[in-house]
């Protein structure tokens, strides 16, 4: 008969992991514009009325990056450290007589995109009261509305606004694993026009990432022949790599099994010695919760496993058990 030879492992896979926020890229632009970003017309520019807009410690200040609509400015950034999201935050100022949703001098939509697929697309309008904005602010996102900051004003058509576009939640936990990105942003519409009529500037423009901890393997219980081990700390969106050692002569397969509990499975208590299914000495670690077996890969040796983990933050803080065992003659 073929006896099953049996190895455990405990594999606390998220357990101590955590997310943490890194901060990629920040620039309050009052100093020269970083190599990161290309503007293409866009120029530093002082704030005028702007200044000391927003909350504490992000306010606009000296300068910001002023953009006539139509123009692209693009963010690009490399090198990112393991994440599963990204976060965007920046001070919005709309400027002068952009005219929001309709027909030509309107038609004025801010569009923000990352690596290509739009994230935000909304009309602001300042020129008049009746006009169309799409974009209805979220509670403290709002800085300033339809007032002279200093713009070609005063006067009804040159009126400015304010946001801080980094308190919408639109902007932040954008799901996103790649190690670059690149934010583009502008001005789009049929309603676009030169630089003395309408404008738009960004300050205090920051770029944070969701960087994964790793989490803790450890073994447990006793093997009667087998040893399963981790070739990786388990992460969160990252492949986590097993192995199965010292398997019986003559192994004809390596498999896994994962459970969620090694302290009950049903009405029996674990472990749960196998004795009476004739395998002496050996034991069951785990409560089986994965429905059925995950095959190892057996060539070359040892057997191995490549289990992905998804890119879940809801996974931070899970304890999973997986066990190997092997099939052999005898």
């Amino acid at each position: 008969m073929h006896r099953p030879a049996l190895a455990f492992l405990s594999v606390l896979a998220l357990t101590g992991a955590s997310i943490a926020q890194v901060t990629v890229f920040t620039t309050d632009f009052d100093g020269a514009l970083p190599t990161a970003i290309t503007p293409g017309t866009a120029l530093l520019t002082g704030v005028q009325g702007y200044a000391g807009l927003g909350a504490t410690g992000n306010q606009f200040g000296t300068n910001f990056l002023r953009s006539e609509t139509g123009n692209l400015v693009r963010l690009d950034l490399a090198n990112l450290p393991a994440h599963n999201a990204i976060s965007l935050a920046f001070l919005f100022a709309a400027i002068d007589s952009l005219d929001g949703t309709g027909s030509y001098p309107a038609g004025d939509f801010f569009k923000v995109t990352l690596d290509g697929v739009p994230i935000f697309r909304e009309s602001f309008a300042n020129a008049t009261a009746s006009q169309i904005q799409s974009y209805a602010p979220p509670s403290g996102v709002q800085l300033a509305r339809r007032i002279d900051l200093g713009f070609s004003g005063p006067g009804s058509y040159y009126t400015d606004s304010a946001y801080d576009l980094g308190a919408d939640p639109v902007f932040a936990q954008i799901p996103h694993s790649a190690s670059t990105a690149r934010f583009e942003f502008v001005i789009e519409g049929q309603g676009i026009q030169s630089l003395n009529d309408e404008s738009w500037a960004m300050d205090r423009l920051r770029v944070d990432v969701d960087s994964l901890g790793s989490g803790s393997v450890g073994a447990y219980g006793t093997s009667c022949g087998p040893v399963l081990s981790a070739a990786s700390a388990p992460r969160i969106g990252q492949t986590f790599a097993l192995t199965l050692d010292n398997e019986p002569p003559g192994t004809v397969a390596s498999n896994l099994a994962i459970g969620f509990s090694d302290q009950t499975l049903g009405a029996f208590t674990l472990p749960l010695p196998l004795d009476f299914l004739g395998f002496t000495g050996c034991v069951l670690l785990n409560d089986l919760a994965f429905d059925g077996a995950l095959s190892m890969v057996r060539v070359p040796l040892p057997a191995r496993l490549g289990l992905p983990l998804p890119g879940d933050p809801s996974l931070v803080g899970l304890v999973f058990f997986a066990q190997g065992w092997s099939i052999a003659p005898g």
